[in-house]
């Protein structure tokens, strides 16, 4: 009887594999690789290259290498940036992820670039960091860019960020991060209000304790990530066909319970991951508009998001486009301009690389799209843009949150 249990657990566990379900546990340790990674950071002088106590990671300063190059503001470019506009200018400052940095392709092939070879009305300043999550672009904009006086602030979103608002320690996300070490803030609900959970290994003594006390480090930072409650750990007993479906069932129960997107693949608005997204971008919004920029949501769409385009499904951040339009902001959902563009382009001549960042053709498009928002919204004047700006804080009655803002300084000094 007990073998056929197991037998039949084993073809349970074919079954979940057939819908997209593995075994895949959480990491309990940090495997060799990651001890040998992370102590050769440690003997970098200054320890722990790339390292933000608040952020999680920065880019190198001073980078100058054949197709990037990071100058020492740590912003995707060849030149330094004052922080007073030159007068005849309207400077946009980017903000997101790596398809807003441009992983992938050198630097005259992002949309910042070929945005102002396009159109030399327009400075563009790339504050894009690869791997970034909404959390991170939001509080680098409130640490960096507020600094640099931008008449445009673009809030570069791309859509499998909803995911990463959750998350703490990108091994717990997936296992195809195995070699992100480092840790990253995040925010929470504490009674209906945003709160700041810091960056758990902020300091160099951190992660020399990750490295003699991976096991306990990777419990406290599990404590504070979503991924590491809905997932299971392995065991002395996951080699019995029966353990890794119970496993596998009791993860997949919790994330019909708690889902990030539904069953059929949109973002769930109940969740956790919808609310932190929708409340994170408010905040992003309101932060710029005190600052007297105008804010412009830029959505960027991943290699599912031209499957679900190609086959006829919904948008599954089709609720977001709802929830942004209801709150009257501005926004560019870039999946319109590569379907403007050509139906039939080859998503290959679109993209490059397995994670599906822009081509120097998918950023082209980019740079035209939003050139001409730009345009035909008349947003190419400073004096115009910041007076637009200040009448949207009123009408919206945005108010900073300072709290936010303070701790992010605290924390860097």
């Amino acid at each position: 009887m007990y073998v056929s249990l197991e037998g039949l657990c084993y073809l349970g566990l074919i079954a979940f594999r057939a819908k997209g379900a593995e075994y895949d546990p959480l990491p309990s340790a940090l495997s060799q690789k990651q001890k040998n990674l992370i102590t050769a950071r440690l003997e970098d002088s200054p320890p722990l290259r790339g390292h933000h106590p608040l952020l999680g990671w920065t880019p190198q300063p001073n980078i100058l290498s054949k197709d990037v190059r990071i100058n020492s503001q740590g912003i995707r470019s060849a030149h330094e940036y004052s922080r007073d506009v030159d007068p005849k200018f309207v400077r946009v400052s980017a903000f997101g992820d790596s398809f807003t940095f441009g992983s992938e392709v050198d630097d005259t092939a992002t949309w910042e670039y070929q945005l102002e070879e396009r159109d030399a009305r327009f400075e563009v300043v790339n504050f894009g960091v690869g791997a970034y999550g909404l959390d991170q672009a939001h509080l680098r904009f409130l640490q960096d860019g507020v600094h640099f006086n931008s008449d445009i602030v673009v809030i570069g979103f791309m859509s499998e960020n909803i995911y990463r608002n959750l998350n703490v320690f990108r091994p717990f996300y997936s296992s195809a991060y195995t070699t992100s070490i480092y840790t990253k803030p995040r925010f929470s609900f504490e009674n209906g209000v945003l709160s700041l959970i810091k960056n758990p290994l902020a300091r160099v003594d951190d992660y020399r304790r990750l490295v003699t006390n991976g096991e306990a480090v990777l419990k406290e930072i599990g404590s504070k990530d979503y991924f590491y409650h809905a997932g299971y750990l392995v065991g002395p007993m996951d080699r019995l066909p029966s353990v890794r479906l119970l496993k596998i069932a009791t993860r997949s129960v919790k994330e019909r319970l708690n889902p990030v997107v539904t069953s059929e693949g949109s973002y769930a608005v109940s969740s956790e991951g919808f609310r932190l997204t929708t409340t994170l971008l408010e905040e992003f919004h309101c932060a710029a508009l005190q600052h007297e920029s105008l804010p412009v949501i830029v959505i960027f769409p991943d290699l599912g998001d031209f499957a679900r385009h190609r086959s006829h499904q919904t948008k599954r951040y089709e609720p977001l486009l709802e929830h942004l339009k209801i709150k009257g902001f501005r926004y560019l959902d870039v999946l319109d301009a590569f379907a403007a563009h050509d139906p039939n382009v080859r998503v290959d001549q679109l993209t490059v690389g397995k994670w599906g960042h822009y081509s120097r053709l998918g950023n082209e498009i980019v740079s035209k799209y939003l050139q001409r928002y730009l345009n035909d919204q008349g947003l190419v004047s400073r004096d115009v843009i910041k007076t637009l700006a200040r009448t949207v804080r009123e009408k919206q009655n945005c108010r900073q949150d300072t709290t936010l803002e303070t701790s992010a300084e605290l924390e860097v000094s």
